[in-house]
């Protein structure tokens, strides 16, 4: 339990309720004391105590003086009117003298002094303050013995309901309890005290009917809790036994024994803490389940009742076979090392169980591991995160209660049933069951309504019909996120944060209530478009802290469809995602977004439409790689402005230039929508300049008439080389072709007859195919069939430039013929020597076609180019044919055609 210091050290604000105490946990303790406040709070300029330093709020009940850390060795006196005071945190050694305090006081904290007795004077402590109803001495010096603690102390403190004299007997000796002096408090309602050595509570206490809450600190009452030690509290509701989480003294303040019927007379208790008794184990815990069917028991925590590097250990029936008997509510069982968990475990819970949290275990998260789960027909919330963190504990007192191995050992062989063996942990039936379930086969029609969705990829979640939350958070949940089906569309909250699932692929199937999705801190690398198909009523999510910049995905048009059905979504977080684009209709359906955010990522301008989104309240694109928006970019952005949309552009390495100039003065003009606009910042001239003065300079550089005179003289020359570039590019085959024949040893205006070519053909083909021409053309074409064939390995002019080469031979071949596969369309020669040959059609050969295509084999027609395409459509090719028989009616017409 935490105490807050400071202003309102007892007191928490809570939408205008003023509770006495400021713990970690509010919820559960009992009786609420409370005032409301009225009115503005105001600070007296006067003071309400003698000592100035103090701090006086004026509130509808009275004055609040905090007066705490100003290092007080005696205390102030207090006006009239003050209710509560506040001297915690000083160098009290003794209470504030008679007088000193207020007759209007109702509340006095006192924590961490150094008040070593009650007495000062002569008085009877408090005889003049009659009306406290909350007095706070932990962490004084108090001794829980009848020498502190003397008849009368407490006898004018009628009305006190709320006493804590907790962390008071810390010194190594025996103690006592005098009950009788606790007697005088007849209207306690809560009580904070230390169960130190030898200390039990008498019958004194049995007539304290008002109290409600126990908090017992330090016990160590041989270390073990006997079954009379509760005896004389009738009337408990709240009973906290936890020892502190941060192992002080583990080896003398924990529990290493609850004795059976200990808590059987508790019948009106209703929550129960026994946690942090490292020592205590899930032995001790049996032992208190076993009390629990006589209580009124709402909530349990048993938390980390074994030591941190023990062994594992297994939670078994007949450790909460017992709960079945209670209306148990809440269950904690964090940091146990619970590796295993008895399959039939959940049917012996409770069903009025709505919340149950196993944090810090040791379990792995598989197929079958919680099939009975869903019997829990009552469960809403499971929290199953932090699971296997032991391997990476850094604790420094890890190792404090490692002397109890041997222990531990033996506490969980005497909890082993008699017969143990594989029926134990999985029955038969339950076993075919889940093989069943797990095929998801046509007998399971529930996940076939996923549509468009094949049904036999999916995995079946198992969940109970009622659940609300699921927590599985630094559970090192990996792999892939599959094709996932829930038994149950009850779902409104997941989270998933901080695992290892590399690859969002879903879909995620039969969760239409889910709102909150948090995904973050997985390190996933991948994402489909449908994997939030199904989830139509989401309006929380966060993919932050991944990798989905790495996912081909956000560099496709389907990108567009990854939010397509989240039409409610009001809170996106994909932060730190290294993304560098998104296309523009990327959020087109979401319009109900008021949260986006884009920051840490690699984005350059913005690209995404808002303006459907009428409710958008704030846009982080802050830490990205912007250096000025483009037109569009900004004109997206001004969309938010008539909603008031705050956006966030900060530290990005914004760019001061003539380039960025409309930019610049864009953010100047529109600054009230950009969040902390007075730092943003840009470098110009190797200075660091915020806009508004970067705007002054750039303005007079940028628009200056040399600058324009140099830019129109830029801009013709450009515009001249645009043009020159245009038409040498549109005339560059013909120009190369040129080019090369009157650099050649011939001509290109002589005319030409059939006699007077150097070759009969000129073969072009690519350096993978060159065993067709080698090894069959040559033979059947050239030896058998006497035709002159060019084939540039052989017959090209060593010395020559190879594009000399190529040109030469095609002005002096009387066909060109072209073997077309896959390997021709990729090599940049074989497209050359193509281009050319339709450059001599026209210049030399007066547009008569001289190319012959052959198809060696299937090629890709989106890869051939648009010319060969047209030849292809318009004049016959040849197909090289796979049967041996019908190549020699393939050579024969082939031969034929290139003599014609």
């Amino acid at each position: 339990m935490k105490f807050c210091t400071g202003l309102f050290s007892f007191l928490v604000l809570h939408y205008g309720t003023m509770f006495v105490l400021c713990m970690s946990d509010t919820t559960h303790i009992a009786p609420s004391l409370d005032f409301k406040i009225s009115g503005n709070i105001k600070t007296f300029s006067y003071g309400c105590s003698s000592n100035r330093k103090c701090i006086c709020l004026d509130l509808s009940e009275g004055i609040l003086a905090d007066c705490s850390t100003l290092g007080l060795t005696r205390s102030p006196h207090f006006q009239e009117g003050v209710v509560s005071v506040n001297l915690s945190f000083n160098l009290l050694i003794h209470l504030p003298n008679e007088g000193y305090l207020p007759t209007t006081l109702k509340y006095l904290d006192l924590t961490k002094n150094k008040i070593s007795k009650f007495n000062n004077d002569e008085l009877v402590p408090f005889s003049t303050v009659h009306n406290i109803i909350s007095l706070n001495l932990s962490s004084n010096f108090l001794s829980l013995d009848a020498d502190t603690y003397y008849t009368g102390v407490f006898q004018n403190l009628k009305y006190l309901q709320y006493l804590d004299v907790s962390n008071n007997s810390n010194a190594n000796k025996s103690y006592y309890c005098p009950d009788k002096v606790f007697q005088e408090l007849s209207s306690l309602q809560s009580l904070l005290i230390d169960g130190v050595q030898n200390v039990t509570f008498g019958k004194g206490f049995s007539t304290l009917t008002h109290l409600k809450l126990l908090r017992i600190t330090g016990i160590a009452v041989k270390r073990i809790i006997n079954r009379e030690y509760f005896d004389n509290f009738p009337n408990l509701e709240h009973l906290d036994l936890s020892a502190t989480s941060e192992w002080r003294n583990i080896s003398d303040f924990a529990l290493t024994n609850f004795e059976k019927g200990a808590l059987q007379k508790l019948t009106k208790l209703q929550y129960l803490d026994i946690s942090y008794h490292r020592k205590l184990r899930m032995c001790g815990f049996r032992n208190v389940t076993s009390d629990l069917p006589k209580t009124s028991i709402r909530i349990l925590k048993a938390n980390y009742l074994e030591c941190e590097r023990s062994v594992s250990t297994v939670l078994f029936v007949e450790d909460i076979k017992s709960l079945n008997n209670t209306k148990l509510e809440e269950l904690y069982l964090d940091g146990n090392n619970l590796e295993e968990t008895d399959y039939l475990v959940p049917r012996h819970l409770p069903q009025s169980l709505n919340y149950f949290s196993a944090r810090d275990n040791r379990w792995v998260i598989n197929r079958y591991a919680y099939f009975n789960i869903v019997g829990l027909t009552g469960i809403k919330t499971v929290d199953l995160s932090f699971q296997n963190k032991h391997q990476f504990s850094q604790s420094k007192n890890a190792w404090l209660c490692s002397e109890v191995f041997h222990e531990t050992t033996h506490c969980i062989c005497d909890r082993v049933p008699d017969f143990v063996n594989e029926s134990s942990f999985l029955i038969g039936g339950l076993h075919k069951d889940i093989l069943r379930a797990s095929k998801k086969n046509d007998k399971f029609p529930f996940i076939t309504s996923c549509i468009p969705y094949d049904a036999t990829f999916f995995e079946l979640a198992l969940i109970p019909v009622k659940t609300e939350t699921i927590i599985i958070e630094s559970a090192k949940v990996g792999e892939n996120f599959p094709p996932i089906y829930f038994s149950t569309s009850s779902v409104k909250k997941i989270s998933l944060r901080n695992n290892q699932i590399y690859s969002f692929t879903g879909p995620i199937c039969n969760l239409t209530e889910l709102q909150y999705l948090d995904l973050s801190s997985n390190r996933a690398v991948d994402i489909s478009s449908y994997v939030f198909g199904s989830l139509i009523g989401l309006k929380h999510l966060e993919i932050d802290n991944n990798l989905l910049g790495n996912s081909k995905i956000f560099h496709m048009n389907k990108s567009v469809f990854i939010f397509e059905n989240q039409t409610n979504l009001m809170f996106l977080n994909m932060s730190s995602n290294r993304l560098s684009i998104l296309f523009r209709n990327f959020l087109f359906s979401s319009s109900k977004l008021n949260t986006i955010l884009m920051d840490h990522n690699l984005l350059t301008d913005w690209n995404i439409s808002i303006h459907q989104m009428k409710d958008l309240q704030f846009i982080d694109i802050s830490w990205n790689e912007i250096l000025y928006l483009s037109s569009e970019g900004m004109n997206l952005l001004e969309n938010a402005f008539p909603l008031n949309t705050t956006i966030d552009m900060s530290n990005n390495p914004f760019e001061c230039s003539c380039n960025s100039i409309y930019f610049l003065q864009w953010l100047q003009l529109h600054n009230k929508h950009f969040k902390g606009f007075d730092d943003y910042s840009c470098t110009y001239l190797h200075k660091s300049f915020d806009i508004l003065k970067a705007n002054i300079y750039l303005k007079k550089d940028c628009y200056s008439y040399v600058g324009v005179i140099v830019s129109a003289a830029i801009g013709i020359i450009v515009f001249l080389a645009v043009i020159s570039s245009m038409i040498i590019y549109q005339y560059r085959w013909k120009l190369r072709y040129w080019y090369y024949i009157f650099k050649g040893a011939y001509g290109g205006d002589r005319v030409k007859t059939e006699c007077n070519f150097q070759f009969d053909v000129f073969v072009s083909y690519a350096e993978k195919d060159r065993w067709f021409p080698k090894d069959y053309m040559i033979e059947f074409l050239e030896k058998q069939g006497a035709l002159r064939l060019c084939i540039h390995d052989r017959d090209f002019i060593a010395g020559s430039a190879i594009a000399e080469n190529i040109t030469n031979a095609i002005h002096n071949s009387r066909k060109f013929v072209c073997i077309l596969t896959n390997n021709f369309l990729k090599s940049k020669w074989c497209m050359y020597e193509f281009n050319m040959a339709l450059e001599d059609i026209v210049v030399t050969r007066q547009g008569r076609n001289n190319i012959i295509i052959v198809q060696l084999s299937s090629t890709d027609v989106r890869n051939i180019p648009r010319e060969m395409r047209y030849i292809l459509n318009e004049d016959t090719y040849i197909d090289y044919p796979e049967d041996e028989g019908d190549r020699v009616i393939f050579w024969e017409s082939f031969e034929r055609d290139l003599k014609f």
